[in-house]
């Protein structure tokens, strides 16, 4: 990884609007809550309470957001109201009981033992916490997370490079530390800057070694049919609805590339592809899912399963009688056309 990657990693939250722009907002209702904390009266600390209450998780789940978004190389989804709440997409949260277990661990070992064993505790901490979130954000496993065996596979596959977010974040606890001498209002910004250009640089370590997709985990215990059939509902559900967030805020790229993605390390991709399409036809617009059967026919005609392949056409076609493969795709769904005798679809594509 180049300076100028690592530099343009740190820089990120600053130079990307969809970052900068709720950083700020976050930093706004955290000053107002921290004011609320110091103001006297009993009011005053129920709504301080309340106010992080729902920030925290907000900030918390942004911020694992905007680390896999830089893994996968793509824009973040802004944040809205669902970002505020304890509940969906509760992997992105995992980050906030290990935070406050490593504080209290940090605390302790000072009171009890010394400052010494406090720093040493921080150094361990600060190696084991960027791994751990890397994890996390690649598999959306908080057990996996602090999986000494995964943790293991990934510092092997990029231990070269990742003692940078180590570094770094050994450099923003003490910068962090520091800043108490400046108003609470500045210190909170200094410290949730460099909060998120170390989520960010994470991601960006990882998107480096390509680990979103090669990273291998412990097998599991062995489970049912049953069990399995619904585990692999739950994130193909998950996997889902992270997309739609990002096709809903007008970035279908991104949120395509994470269901393509999905879809390749799926255990099974035939039922994955009908899967996916079947519930975007239940959204409210049929664009996506017609963008979406375009690379599914494409998928089906690379694999040379002509009549499920003349089967989509003729049923997109019902929905939209404009759609059309791909353009390279053409002369393999008129040959399919042809090869299932339906004439009346084979001359359609050919008048494309």
């Amino acid at each position: 990884m180049k300076p100028t990657d690592v530099i343009r990693a740190l820089v990120y939250p600053l130079t990307d609007a969809a970052v900068l722009v709720p950083l700020l907002v976050f930093w706004l209702l955290l000053s107002f809550a921290i004011w609320l904390l110091m103001t006297v009266g009993m009011i005053a600390l129920v709504l301080a309470i309340l106010l992080l209450f729902l920030v925290v998780p907000a900030l918390s789940r942004f911020q694992m957001i905007v680390l896999e978004a830089r893994a996968r190389g793509v824009a973040p989804a802004t944040p809205d109201e669902e970002f505020f709440n304890w509940f969906g997409n509760a992997w992105t949260l995992f980050p906030v009981p290990v935070v406050l277990a490593l504080g209290w661990a940090t605390l302790e070992a000072g009171q009890s033992l010394g400052t010494a064993w406090a720093i040493a505790v921080v150094l361990l901490a600060s190696a084991f916490f960027p791994a751990s979130i890397a994890v996390l954000a690649v598999t959306h496993s908080p057990l996996q997370s602090l999986n000494p065996l995964a943790l293991g596979r990934l510092l092997r596959k990029c231990g070269a490079t990742f003692w940078m977010a180590t570094a770094f974040l050994v450099f923003a606890l003490w910068l962090g530390f520091e800043a108490r001498a400046l108003p609470n209002l500045w210190a909170s910004l200094v410290r949730l800057l460099f909060s998120f250009s170390f989520f960010s640089l994470v991601g960006s370590l990882i998107q480096h070694h390509g680990l979103v997709d090669d990273i291998h985990l412990p097998a599991p215990l062995e489970k049912s049919a049953d069990e399995i059939a619904g585990d692999l509902e739950k994130a193909r559900n998950a996997v889902l609805s992270h997309a739609y967030g990002f096709i809903s805020r007008d970035n279908r790229e991104g949120g395509f590339k994470h269901i393509f993605d999905s879809i390749a390390q799926d255990p099974d991709p035939v039922a994955a592809w009908a899967w996916y399409f079947n519930r975007m036809l239940a959204w409210e617009s049929h664009a996506p899912a017609l963008f979406f059967a375009q690379h599914y026919l494409h998928d089906q005609l690379r694999h040379g399963e002509q009549l499920p392949a003349v089967k989509l056409m003729l049923r997109c076609r019902l929905i939209d009688d404009c759609f059309r493969p791909l353009p390279e795709d053409l002369p393999a769904a008129v040959a399919a056309a042809e090869a299932a005798d339906n004439g009346d679809l084979a001359a359609a594509l050919g008048r494309i």
